[in-house]
């Protein structure tokens, strides 16, 4: 009898060990390296326009005339010559963020993009959600 007790705390024993590695082991595993926030490498050199704006349809003409420029401190600044317009943007290796708050026309284009491709010449991104049809695209200008 004492040893069908002690056999039985040694396999729980020995269960809760591999929770605990596993647990361990899961959690290590499935790290955010991705979500560290980066602007000081890889900034978007340069001045951008808005070659597609598609929030279930084509808005593009929305932003005709804005030239977007990104600086390494996470700043993003429109302007059209009559009007400038900032926000922020953070970026990680596969996600790109703009923020321009509560501005009526863009905050439209502020959201939480997945980056579809990233060049010296061309940002293409769609929203992370995969219910939203939604996609912002900037050429160089």
């Amino acid at each position: 009898m004492t040893h069908t007790f002690k056999t039985r705390g040694i396999n729980l024993f020995l269960a809760l060990s591999l929770v605990t590695l596993f647990t361990t082991l899961q959690s290590s595993t499935c790290s955010k390296s991705d979500d560290v926030v980066t602007n000081t490498t890889g900034t978007p050199a340069g001045t951008w326009r808005v070659s597609l704006y598609w929030d279930s349809k084509d808005e593009t003409s929305k932003f005709t005339g804005y030239n977007f420029t990104f600086a390494a401190g996470g700043q993003v600044t429109a302007t059209n010559g009559a009007s400038t317009v900032t926000g922020t943007w953070t970026e990680t290796s596969t996600r790109m963020i703009l923020d321009f708050g509560a501005d009526p026309l863009f905050s439209k284009i502020s959201d939480d993009y997945l980056k579809e491709e990233k060049t010296s010449v061309s940002i293409k991104l769609k929203d992370d959600n995969p219910l939203k049809d939604e996609k912002v695209q900037f050429v160089k200008n």
